[in-house]
């Protein structure tokens, strides 16, 4: 007995060990994952072409004639690439022109004037004349080939997501057997209706977005009839966190009876009666 019991509590330790160590890192985890990728988009789509364009502006041969030359009043021998510090105490600083322009705008100042430029364009879009002007590029976009398809959805997806007031009209969360009979995800519905499919069944249809973990910002369109869903009382943020967390963090009102909070991990586990009782052989 005393052999079952001591094979017993170090895998449940283990597992409790484990456990714990997913849940404590997971959080930091996904928020770094979630960093990465807005860093690196702004680093790679908007820093990496700022950079390029500050440095063919600053080392242009207009630049070099009217700023450099003109206005610093740079002699012509640190405007161009070669170094020639011999028998001239004057150039013992010499560069080439391109090496100077990479210190004085070094990469990081292209994601710094990244950042500039997304808060720039969110306070001049937010104000009545910015709002018009976008109404007016949007209307010039939607005139384009291709991307007038589109622009249109993908501007409801980021609005869905990130606008204060919600644009997008849709009903309460919804649990819905997917992708199989038997599985649950949530979902949102976003629209009803699709004519041929409903006539085809004879249901009243709803289009329903599933978004993925642990990256909500994409998932899945499908379609479900009316009557085959579960409406959820339950706000957008409520599901976002279930779906971010795997499942981990349930909202308030879908815990069981007689639970008071959702699962909790402390930097310390406390062995239970019911772990010290586990594997104890009964005589």
């Amino acid at each position: 007995m005393s052999r079952t019991k001591n094979q017993k509590k170090p895998r449940g330790g283990l597992s409790r060990a484990f456990l714990t160590g997913l849940a404590t890192l997971l959080p930091t985890v996904l928020t770094i994952l979630i960093l990465t990728i807005a860093y690196n988009f702004l680093d790679e789509k908007i820093a990496g072409p700022l950079n390029n364009l500050i440095h063919k502006g600053l080392s242009s041969q207009l630049a070099k004639d009217h700023f450099w030359g003109g206005v610093l009043n740079y002699p012509e021998w640190q405007l161009d690439e070669e170094i020639d510090s011999s028998g001239a105490p004057e150039r013992g600083d010499d560069l080439p022109f391109s090496q100077f322009i990479e210190e004085i705008a070094p990469q990081w100042l292209g994601f710094l004037l990244a950042l500039l430029l997304v808060f720039a364009v969110g306070i001049i879009f937010r104000g009545y004349l910015g709002r018009q002007l976008l109404k007016l590029i949007e209307s010039f976009i939607r005139q384009v080939p291709l991307i007038k398809i589109i622009y249109p959805y993908a501007k409801q997806v980021t609005e869905f997501f990130f606008e204060e007031k919600n644009q997008i009209e849709y009903e309460p969360a919804v649990a819905v057997e997917y992708p199989r009979k038997g599985i649950w995800s949530l979902g949102f519905v976003t629209s009803s209706g699709f004519k041929t499919v409903s006539e085809f069944t004879g249901e009243e249809m709803v289009s329903i977005f599933i978004p993925s973990s642990p990256t909500p910002i994409t998932g899945y369109t499908i379609l479900a009839s009316r009557k085959s869903i579960i409406q959820l009382d339950l706000s957008v943020e409520e599901v976002l966190r279930f779906t971010i967390s795997g499942g981990v963090i349930l909202p308030p009102s879908q815990l069981p009876d007689g639970a008071k909070t959702t699962v909790q991990v402390s930097p310390s586990v406390e062995t239970g009666p019911e772990e010290e009782d586990e594997g104890v052989g009964k005589p």
